[in-house]
Order: structure tokens, then sequence, then C-alpha cells
């Protein structure tokens, strides 16, 4: 990406003609709200908006409403309060769900008040090291860590998220002191890596690619399974002897669990098939996502691991948010 992130979302958004639409219904179909919890312009909005479009096509009457706030949980909440008639979604990142229970006592929800519908797409997180370290390699980082007592630290977009928790992670499993510094959002912690004055940053694998590329930052490891095409140079934390850190975020879609079966039945096929189609695709490729498409079961399996997987580690780093 050659663009600014936000002005390439926004971008995004006007091209694909998924730009606010009137709360005013349209006429002859089905009516839909999809609530989201993150502001417009950015890449859970984008994805909701495309989304919408590919089912007005498919004869539903799709208004895209952001209730932005609490990190998502506002949006959820809305869910929540809505009539369980179907009429109303959220789509929200799946650590909403599966991390958000071990990070905030005080949640309101959990998976068990909540239908998932089906998985939209997914990408990795990454870790990246800027000037502020000598070290060209995780092995030669955590090296590094342990001749430098206190050094080791790691940017991320902000307290509470994957990105910190894969920090916690590693640090424990490689057995160096690697001290978290959260940011609010990751633009800052960005611009200080690059400068120097932080060693790492964690944070989602797209926002790393274009610095590595043009050789500021040396991404040290990501989140996959195995190696992408775009990056074979790029060696997973698995094959780095971190089995546990094959980690990976997903947009996905939720219903009230008080919803018809039915009603979810008819919402999950309509879903997968919105998520196939070409621009959706064409859409999630510009912001370096990938196309994961899931149905019901599947989805809440994920999320069900991705609970049990987040709960020991939380537990560890001893990190409880405000709220």
């Amino acid at each position: 990406m050659n663009l600014p992130r936000r002005t390439l979302l926004l971008s995004l958004a006007l091209t694909f003609g998924v730009v606010a639409l009137p709360t005013t219904a349209m006429a002859n179909g089905k009516p839909l709200k999809i609530l989201v919890g993150y502001p417009a312009g950015g890449a859970v909005d984008v994805v909701a908006r495309q989304l919408g479009e590919e089912l007005r096509s498919a004869g539903y009457n799709v208004v895209v409403d952001n209730k932005t706030g609490a990190g998502g949980q506002l949006a959820v909440a809305a869910l929540l309060q809505a009539p369980a008639d179907g009429a109303t979604v959220v789509v929200m990142p799946g650590d909403n769900v599966s991390l958000y229970p071990h990070v905030y006592p005080n949640l309101k929800y959990s998976l068990a008040d909540l239908a998932p519908l089906a998985t939209l797409s997914s990408f990795h997180f990454g870790l990246a090291l800027g000037p502020g370290t000598p070290a060209k390699t995780w092995p030669e980082f955590v090296n590094w860590a342990k001749a430098n007592p206190g050094k080791a630290s790691y940017g991320t977009p902000g307290a509470g998220t994957g990105m910190h928790f894969l920090g916690v992670m590693l640090g424990r499993q490689a057995n160096i002191d690697f001290l978290h510094v959260p940011y609010r959002g990751g633009a800052a912690a960005m611009v200080d890596v690059l400068g120097g004055s932080l060693p790492a940053l964690a944070t989602t694998l797209p926002n790393l690619v274009k610095h590595h590329q043009s050789g500021r930052l040396r991404i040290v490891g990501f989140t996959g399974e195995q190696r992408m095409p775009k990056l074979p140079e790029v060696p997973t934390f698995k094959e780095q002897g971190h089995p546990d850190a094959v980690l990976s975020e997903v947009f996905a879609v939720f219903a009230s669990a008080a919803t018809p079966a039915a009603v979810q039945a008819e919402l999950e096929a309509a879903l997968m098939k919105a998520a196939r189609q070409p621009r959706m695709i064409e859409a999630l490729d510009k912001l370096e996502f990938d196309s994961l498409v899931l149905d019901a079961k599947t989805t809440r399996s994920r999320l069900e691991a991705d609970i049990r997987r987040w709960g020991p580690v939380v537990k560890e780093s001893g990190y409880t948010a405000k709220e």
C-alpha cells in the first residue's frame, strides 16, 4: 500500500460505493441493519459496507450503523438490545468474543449470547524489528535481549489486544523479559519503531509489509501456519520453535443467540454467498486481508478454540483492562 492506511480505507469505501447510506428504508427488501463498533473508513467498516452491497443485490435492504466505543462493545450491546428477529447483525473481529472475556472482568456478553453466522476474512499478526536493535532475526533478537536486560520492548496498537498477548507468549516461551509498550493505535508505534526509540513492533501483518519491503523494518516472524508466497523470506513463529503462536484474526458476522434457527440458517447462506463474490474478495485483497469464508458451525468452533487458547496467556500476563 502506497497511500496512508486511513486514506486508502476511505478511498476503498468510495471506490466500491460503500459510503454511509441514509437510514430511510429502501422499498422491496428484507430489512437488515449491520452494526459496526468502529469508525467509518476503518477496516471493519469497509468490509461491512462491501458485505452490505453484496447483500443488497441478494434482496436485503441493508443499513450500516456505526456504534463506536469501548473497543466494539457498544455495537454488541446494541445487537443484544434489538429484537432477536434476524433484522440486526454485527460485524466484528473474533477477538471481541474470544479474547475480551479474559481481558474485561465486567464484560456484558459472552459467546453464549451470540450466534456466529459466518466468517468473512482473516489476517495474521507479525513482529518487526527496527533500527533500535542490531538483531536481524528472531533468534538474534532473543540473544540480544538476554545480553541486554531491560532493553527488549515491543509496541502494539493497544493493551489487551491479540498483539499484546502474542508478545507475552513469545517472551515467555523464549525466556526473555519482553516489555509491552501499548499505544493508542498503530501509527504512533510505527513512528517510534522506525525512529529507533522502540526496538520491536507487534501488529497486523498487512501494516508491516510496506515497510518490510522498503527495508525500513524487518519482519522476523508472523503467526501463520506456513510461509506466504508474497513474503517467502519471512519465517513463521511455528518454524522458529513457537507452535502455539499460530494465530489469525477474523472478521465475522453475529446475530443474537435468541434468533430463530431458521432465520439464522437463512442469514448464514446469504452471508456465505455474499462473501464469495468477486467484488468482496477484491475489497479484502486491497486491504491485504485474506478471504476466508466459514460457515456458522466452523466459526463457532474456531472461536471456542481461541477462547481456550487465550485464557492461560492472559492469566499469565496478569493483565486486566481498566473499565
